[in-house]
């Protein structure tokens, strides 16, 4: 694999222009680059169409992203792009999350609970076509899952399974263990459901997938432009509207223009965007909570000084989370634990919080006790010897993140550690980071998108999870991880939780400094829109324009 790196760079923060914190744009990535291509989007938008009519009256919609919109192909069950695919309306899952994270119907009439812990039935709808005409049948599910696990390495971690068989309509998923949040795992848009033979190619799947969603794919260009059209066929009722606009954009004022001057009705809430483009000044902005985390990440396989508590601790009573809330507009919220507190286990007040606001002296107070001292005058302290520079690896597309690491490293100089930034083109798996050099990553990433609290610590914290990209590993969380599997009872899977949460705390082995929000504004035109904090729904056939 290729590995583009776009520049190397130790900003002060003394010299960033003001405007730069006002410039919280994009939103880190979901295990990828989700970064525009496109250096002017009005060659896509607003030149043939209006928002409310095209062709024959048609109604037709541009909305607009720099962050969200970054899908790499049409085929769900490839990396991320499942998540894509549900967000543009084209797919959808077995069950879906409403606002409370309750996993509820979806392609599902009916269900039973297994009574031996192990077997689930279920009573697919009757009425379900994929785009290509085909029926949704029990048989096209287990052919669809069946290609997923082969396809995607994640599938495994995210649903276990030791047998699935059909019979017309009806399903049964035999679960290897007993599985207390199997159902909330079929809310994954990974396992999207689609049409899915042996005598389609990869390339074919990537050009166009036939799912079952209120959309379908029209015209596809990565990191460009996605056009839907609607899906008359859908099995929901038709949607409202016609065609949709997908455009990414590179430059955000580009963005918050077009909306300004209506060529596009529904873009991201971004800081720069929300003081502009407000209630105020006639838009509609919605808003709602989300488990998405903005966390350092550190290379705990090749780094010295990621190995170092000290080091790790002297970072996190460094970073100004508060002042990264505020220079976000509140678009991104400050955390000091590990979940968001709207969780039920995000509740702060059942963990052992030591550090709850920056501190430099006090980082540099950790350093001192730790014996990492400036030997020779030149302001960096040495760890065994080797004065402590760090490198911050990030994805391009980060520009929030980045005006941080650029405070950051200043921050981190005052306490006597040297830090440099460098941003690469794409940074997508675990081969990307073993061809760099690197101590501490920043990653962007739903830490509960389905409401279960395994799906952080299985890909993330445990040892050889697929997202463990800096080889954390600590057997007591193993240990823990693998009982919460087990566990039915709420409170029981809580306690577990808070406990792998406050050993995470008191190593500082990953440090979360904000939660995100599912912030978008929205022509008030638009109707029959709102975000859902799990952000795994955007296109919907309720949508709608009215003049």
């Amino acid at each position: 694999m290729k590995l583009f790196k776009k520049k190397s760079a130790i900003i002060l923060a003394a010299a960033l222009p003001i405007t730069a914190l006002a410039a919280c744009g994009g939103n880190a990535g979901d295990g990828g680059s989700q970064t525009a291509a496109v250096t002017d989007v009005s060659e896509n938008t607003g030149s043939t169409e209006i928002q409310s009519s095209g062709a024959q009256g048609e109604k037709i919609l541009h909305a607009g992203s720099n962050a969200m919109y970054g899908a790499s192909n049409m085929d769900p069950a490839d990396d991320w792009n499942g998540w894509y695919l549900e967000f543009f309306g084209i797919a959808e899952t077995l069950f879906k999350l409403d606002d409370a994270y309750d996993a509820i119907p979806t392609l599902v009439k009916d269900y039973k609970e297994p009574e031996d812990g192990v077997t689930w039935e279920f009573e697919l709808r009757d009425d379900v076509l994929f785009h290509n005409g085909e029926k949704m049948t029990a048989q096209s599910v287990v052919d669809c899952f069946n290609r997923t696990f082969e396809v995607n390495e994640r599938a495994a971690e995210t649903l276990s399974v030791a047998k699935m068989e059909a019979d017309g309509q009806k399903l049964t998923i035999t679960t290897p263990s007993p599985d207390p949040t199997f159902l909330y795992s079929l809310c994954d848009p990974l396992f999207s459901v689609y049409y899915a033979d042996s005598s389609i190619s990869d390339d074919e799947y990537d050009k166009q997938t036939f799912a079952t969603g209120p959309f379908m794919v029209d015209e596809f260009t990565a990191d460009v432009q996605t056009v839907v059209a609607k899906n008359k066929d859908y099995w929901n009722g038709k949607p409202k509207l016609d065609k949709v606009y997908l455009d990414t954009y590179k430059d955000e004022d580009a963005m918050i223009m077009a909306m300004q001057n209506e060529e596009v009705y529904l873009i991201d809430g971004t800081s720069a965007a929300l003081l502009t483009c407000n209630e105020a000044t006639g838009f509609e902005v919605q808003s709602a909570s989300t488990s998405r985390a903005e966390k350092i990440v550190f290379n705990f396989k090749n780094s010295e000084f990621a190995n170092e508590p000290a080091i790790r601790e002297a970072i996190a009573w460094t970073i100004d989370r508060d002042g990264y809330e505020t220079m976000c507009n509140e678009t991104k919220l400050a955390n000091w634990g590990i979940y968001p507190t709207t969780l039920t286990y995000g509740d702060n007040s059942a963990l052992d919080i030591k550090i709850t606001s920056q501190d430099k002296d006090q980082a540099g107070k950790v350093l001192d006790a730790a014996g990492f001292t400036d030997t020779d005058g030149d302001g960096i302290r040495e760890a065994n010897g080797k004065p402590i520079k760090l490198k911050m690896i990030l994805g391009q597309g980060y520009d929030d993140v980045l005006n941080l690491c650029d405070i950051l490293t200043s921050d981190l100089k005052s306490v006597g550690i040297e830090l440099e930034t460098e941003v690469y083109e794409a940074l997508d798996g675990q081969d990307y980071f073993d061809q760099v050099e690197w101590d501490m990553n920043i990653e962007g990433k739903y830490m509960t998108p389905t409401g279960n609290a395994s799906y952080f610590f299985d890909q993330d914290v445990v040892t050889g999870g697929s997202g463990n990209q800096g080889g954390y590993s600590n057997p007591e969380i193993d240990k823990l991880a693998e009982e919460l599997h087990n566990t039915f009872d709420e409170d029981a899977r809580n306690e577990l939780v808070f406990k792998m949460e406050q050993i995470l705390l008191d190593e500082n082995s990953f440090i979360v400094f904000a939660n995100g929000t599912n912030t978008y504004i929205n022509n008030r035109k638009l109707t029959g829109y709102s975000p859902n904090p799990s952000n795994y729904y955007y296109l919907s056939e309720t949508m709608d324009i009215e003049e």
